[in-house]
């Protein structure tokens, strides 16, 4: 059994999905079972709608509508005119437009957790769909009905007992050679819809090899593979070629977009091999990722993140070193699901980066404002540089605003003003 995860970019029209079809006809891996992302940027526009409607402006429907009309737009050169799956996107989209309509919960989660992951329910039909008609069989399975979550709604968390005996015993994955799903979604007990956190789609696809233990993982990229730095922003970005989980859990906890942080967990657990790997270049090996007792020479490796936000808490009776304030602290951060991306303590202060997610962040802000004065600084980048060298920071660090820094033997970070 192999696990294949392909995003966005490997779907984004139709001579993309032309190409997915040859990986999976020219590859020899045996069973498999095939994690599909939303098409393209369909996320981010799905969000512009879930905007929109939140706001109550009635252009969510028009912008609904054109999501729709990219898709069916993608299937008129995938299908002849006479397929029916055109009818059946309109069904899967008439069902968004009704629950907005029906619709009388005010809480963003649930709200978003309904509306975007129709990106991902149509992106497998119409793979599915296009690889039965092409002779490549299979069968479209909704990951909502084996992956079950709690209700903690835009970031879920697994409930991996239950999830592990429904997919290991699923008949349409036993009783089927190639089977097409999707990633970033799941469900509640109560079969409320629930998703993984952004970009969790890779994370979908460790949970289902994690659970048939799988003999490998690939994730088909747009690049190579994992690379030092991200090739789009450092012209010498150099390839890596193998990785230890231990290395590729630190690049993804600091914010390397090629993997999802909550990625290599399951895969450890099993012992499971990963490959990053090109759908441009599907004959070129990637990088592997594994379990390595051996000393790995790395180069120093660069992670970016920008829309950074410092928030710093001072207590208003000068009392911060106290346990008890810490803990206040670190646990709205923990209710609301808010990764700190880095801490610091002064003597009477508490500074933490973390990424800008509005909500959460005034979440936290209103729970915590009545003992603690709070203040922030917006549009900031993290840099995190592992295995540094003298060089590597004399280039990222020149000329630099920087606010906040830390340093160990091995990993940098530094948090600049854009």
């Amino acid at each position: 059994m192999h696990v294949y995860k392909f995003g966005g970019a490997s779907i984004v029209d139709a001579n993309a999905i032309v190409n997915l079809k040859n990986i999976l006809l020219n590859t020899k891996d045996g069973k498999k079972v095939v994690v599909i992302s939303a098409m393209g940027k369909t996320t981010n526009a799905l969000e512009d709608v879930l905007e929109n409607y939140i706001a109550k402006n009635e252009k969510y429907l028009t912008y609904l509508q054109e999501i729709r009309e990219y898709h069916v737009m993608v299937t008129e050169e995938l299908f002849d005119k006479s397929h029916p799956i055109k009818f059946k996107l309109f069904a899967l989209f008439d069902k968004i437009e009704a629950f907005c309509s029906n619709n009388t919960s005010t809480l963003y989660g649930y709200i978003y957790d309904q509306i975007i992951p129709v990106g991902e329910l149509a992106s497998t039909m119409i793979l599915s769909e296009y690889l039965n008609q092409e002779g490549l069989t299979n069968k479209w399975l909704d990951a909502r009905e084996l992956i079950q979550t709690d209700n903690h709604y835009t970031d879920a968390k697994i409930n991996w007992e239950v999830t592990t005996k429904q997919i290991s015993t699923s008949e349409i994955i036993l009783n089927n050679e190639l089977v097409i799903t999707q990633g970033f979604i799941a469900s509640t007990k109560e079969k409320n819809t629930t998703t993984l956190g952004r970009e969790g789609s890779d994370y979908s696809s460790a949970i289902f090899a994690n659970a048939l233990n799988a003999k490998k993982l690939i994730i088909w990229k747009d690049v190579k593979g994992v690379y030092n730095s991200d090739p789009n922003t450092y012209d010498a970005a150099i390839f890596i070629e193998k990785l230890s989980y231990r290395e590729a859990t630190e690049m993804t906890y600091y914010g390397a977009k090629v993997i999802h942080p909550k990625t290599i967990r399951p895969l450890q657990n099993k012992n499971i091999e990963l490959e990053v790997r090109s759908f441009v270049d599907a004959n070129t090996p990637g990088t592997i990722i594994l379990q390595s007792d051996e000393k790995i020479e790395y180069p120093p490796i660069i992670v970016q993140k920008e829309n950074q936000v410092l928030l710093s808490f001072k207590t208003k009776d000068l009392s911060f070193t106290e346990v008890e304030n810490l803990r206040t602290i670190l646990k709205s951060f923990n209710e609301n699901r808010l990764k700190i991306n880095i801490i610091q303590t002064g003597a009477i202060t508490l500074s933490v980066c973390v990424d800008n997610k509005h909500e959460k962040i005034n979440q936290i802000k209103k729970e915590l404002s009545p003992n603690f004065e709070i203040r922030f600084n917006t549009d900031l980048s993290l840099i995190t540089i592992r295995h540094y060298d003298f060089y590597t920071l004399e280039k990222l660090l020149r000329n630099k605003n920087i606010l906040l820094e830390q340093k160990t033997r091995e990993t940098l970070q530094i948090l600049i003003k854009n």
